[in-house]
């Protein structure tokens, strides 16, 4: 019976020892990064780590890679969750449109802004960076890929 105490108590301590170290390095640079953080749900597999939360209302995914260092973030926003100067682009280049959807995409090199618009009969998705550039543009015509 000693053995078996002895055996269970070592194999705790070395799962513990495994799992503790990558995760605590990456839960603790989580909890800097996002300290408001809830409904925090995490996956995990052999590409790194997932986490999906709120913050502020707005509905978050970041992806960690094994080494626990931050790949990239995605943050779901409404138009008003867009800043005043991609507002004003959108209107300037598209006019009156109906934001369906946004989504902020932030990498370690690079933020932007996933844009989904429609307006009268096409749907548009773009991607414009935080200084207001455009760098990709698709426009639907009743569901079919076409040109502005």
């Amino acid at each position: 019976m000693k053995k078996v105490i002895v055996y269970a108590a070592a194999c705790v301590l070395f799962v513990s020892s495994v799992y503790a170290t990558p995760g605590s390095k990456i839960l603790q640079r989580f909890k800097e990064t996002f300290p408001n953080a809830q409904n925090v749900k995490w996956i995990d597999d052999k590409a790194g780590y997932f986490v999906s939360f709120t913050q502020n209302g707005n509905f978050n995914k970041v992806f960690y890679n094994p080494a626990g260092n931050f790949v990239y973030s995605l943050k779901y926003l409404n138009a008003d969750g867009l800043p005043l100067n991609i507002t004003m682009q959108l209107n300037k280049q598209y006019g009156e449109t109906k934001v369906l959807g946004v989504t902020e995409v932030t990498t370690q090199n690079n933020m932007f802004y996933d844009v989904k618009m429609s307006k009268e009969n096409k749907l548009y998705s773009v991607n414009i960076l935080a200084d207001g550039s455009i760098t990709k543009e698709e426009v639907y015509d009743n569901g079919t890929p076409g040109n502005k």
